[in-house]
């Protein structure tokens, strides 16, 4: 059962276990995300962050930090909860695909469960998603940001990583729109808003960027998944038109790509 909690007040329980686990080797927590960038649904969202660290953890503080999650997991939102542990100078001299010393989310809750050793372990690991996620950090947002500000944390992402970071999961949206219109019309929209113009917006955000700098003819298909991504409703969609859509969009993105000739 999901126990409904003030999102912010979660978000202070969140940084209190995590400071109370690592103690001296507590850099900061840092909120990214929907929630970050003010288009936050509990119905639809989960709760992303970052957790900053001086120095390398070991195999206990792993486990102490995904099992205050697990144990506390009914206080989360629907989706749940999605965390990377980082070091702090991986955070400020950025390498892509960023390092990382720990990842938990709702996917890895099974395997978790059935074989610790496979999420605790001393492996390097490495996550081409981070570069997106230090991306969004680095939209001011005080509340966001437990222990040291961000921007004392957080170098700013080339804009290659960021591409790079963002390009993979996109093109999958071509594939993938049909089973999951709202997440796929809404991020094409807003990774176009960010090759092209370099801005980080939310899903929704993105959506209403694209109605002022996409084809027209499609505002009715972005309108209805900006309405279903902050809402209860389940729009219907022509899967014809989703298809077209996704097309066009990766078009455009391919276009501003090679104009600009960004690596991806």
């Amino acid at each position: 059962m999901v126990v409904q909690m003030d999102i912010y007040e979660l978000m202070k329980q969140v940084n209190e276990w995590v400071k109370e686990i690592l103690q001296d080797n507590y850099v900061g927590v840092y909120f990214h995300g929907s929630l970050r960038l003010g288009s936050f649904n509990p119905n639809k969202s989960d709760l992303d962050f970052i957790i900053v660290v001086k120095e390398k953890i070991n195999s206990e503080t792993k486990q102490f930090i995904w099992d205050k999650m697990l144990e506390n997991e009914q206080l989360f939102p629907k989706k749940g909860f999605e965390f990377s542990v980082v070091l702090e100078d991986n955070c400020r001299n950025i390498k892509h695909p960023i390092p990382y010393e720990l990842h938990g989310s709702r996917d890895w809750i099974e395997r978790y469960k059935e074989d610790k050793t496979i999420v605790i372990n001393d492996d390097y690991k490495v996550d081409p998603d981070l570069a997106s996620h230090f991306n969004v950090i680095n939209v001011p947002n005080d509340k966001m940001d437990f222990g040291k500000p961000s921007k004392e944390v957080f170098s700013k992402v080339p804009k290659e990583y960021i591409i790079d970071s963002n390009y993979s999961d996109t093109l999958d949206c071509v594939e993938e729109i049909v089973n999951n219109p709202v997440y796929c019309i809404l991020n094409l929209c807003r990774f176009y808003a960010l090759i092209r113009d370099d801005l980080t917006l939310s899903k929704y955000d993105g959506g209403k960027w694209a109605l002022e700098n996409m084809d027209s003819n499609y505002n009715d298909v972005i309108k209805n998944a900006m309405e279903d991504y902050l809402s209860d409703t389940n729009n219907s969609y022509d899967n014809t038109r989703l298809k077209e859509f996704a097309g066009e969009a990766i078009s455009l993105i391919n276009d501003c790509v090679n104009t600009n000739k960004i690596r991806k």
